[in-house]
């Protein structure tokens, strides 16, 4: 089972990147495998313990005409997520997320609810969240070449409900998830907000665990996300854990990138990660400084009871 498992895994991420090297998406977060519950909402719960996490992330520092002037990056990101369990089945948290690109702005709210058995190889968690999001297109911010273009005026806002669901099967050694984060979508009309099934973003997650000895395992890990409006966007990550697995240190692929990354813990109940994400392409003449993420997290760690309790966060 194992080997056919492993076998499976590298089918899924050599078909990731044969499928999508050409793909022009942009995917947002490089630290996924660190903050799963920002895609997924059958991750809360998993650690069996009181967890909260915030994330903060520029994307293509130096673009020309980033953020209109306002800073230099093309796009911020800033998260805050929480989840606790609330017995051996039930889960329960919250995520609030902040996304701005240009002269759009995306907003979200979620609460979340997960509900987790056991299996012969492990624990199965399902997931659903709910809340809302506020959009804003105020093109007010927009630099036009003629300055009496009546469109310039336009301030485009909207506040719509929104909800997501996932799975999401875990144990000491791999874990796989698959989720619709989102969804409804800022509309493109004068409608409250965008239904459309062709624009669900369709994510799946992988990783597993080889233990080389004690003070050393190698974790590769993989997101795939797929919409019927886009080309696939994937990201393929090698994850190197040492010195009693205090030190991360890891290399990713994606699409349109490099990324390396670093996670260290800091203390029993605080990690600290960073991720840089390399731009190539046409996009690496335009952003030479790439992308930059920084992750805070707090665990209760002396009460975590779960089957893996530090390599799947």
């Amino acid at each position: 089972m194992r080997r056919l498992l492993v076998i499976g895994f590298a089918l899924v991420v050599l078909w990731g990147g044969m499928s999508a090297q050409n793909t022009k998406n942009y995917t947002p977060v490089n630290m996924y495998m660190l903050n799963p519950l920002l895609i997924n909402p059958a991750y809360s719960g998993t650690k069996e313990s009181l967890s909260a996490n915030m994330m903060i992330g520029a994307n293509w520092l130096d673009i020309p005409g980033a953020q209109l002037g306002k800073a230099d990056a093309a796009g911020w990101m800033q998260s805050g997520s929480f989840d606790l369990p609330l017995t051996e089945q039930m889960a329960v948290g919250f995520i609030v997320r902040n996304n701005s690109f240009g002269v759009n702005n995306n907003f979200v709210f979620y609460g979340h609810y997960s509900y987790r058995i056991i299996t012969g190889f492990g624990k199965l968690s399902f997931g659903l969240r709910a809340g809302l999001n506020h959009y804003n297109r105020n093109l007010l911010k927009a630099s036009f070449r003629d300055p009496m273009d009546p469109v310039q005026q336009f301030d485009y806002s909207r506040m719509y409900p929104n909800f997501g669901a996932g799975i999401y099967w875990y144990n000491d050694n791999y874990n796989v998830g698959f989720s619709i984060p989102d969804f409804f979508f800022p509309p493109t009309g004068s409608g409250l907000f965008d239904g459309n099934p062709r624009n669900y973003n369709y994510t799946l997650t992988g990783g597993y665990l080889f233990q080389i000895s004690d003070n050393f395992k190698i974790k590769p890990s993989t997101m795939l996300t797929y919409s019927l409006k886009s080309p696939l966007a994937y990201q393929v990550n090698l994850s190197f854990i040492g010195f009693k697995d205090m030190v991360w240190l890891g290399l990713g692929y994606k699409s349109q990138g490099f990324v390396i990354l670093a996670e260290f813990q800091a203390a029993t109940y605080l990690r600290i990660g960073y991720a840089y994400e390399i731009p190539t392409g046409g996009v690496r003449e335009y952003a030479p400084w790439g992308s930059h993420e920084i992750l805070i997290r707090f665990d209760n760690s002396w009460e975590v009871r779960n089957v893996s309790p530090v390599y799947f966060w």
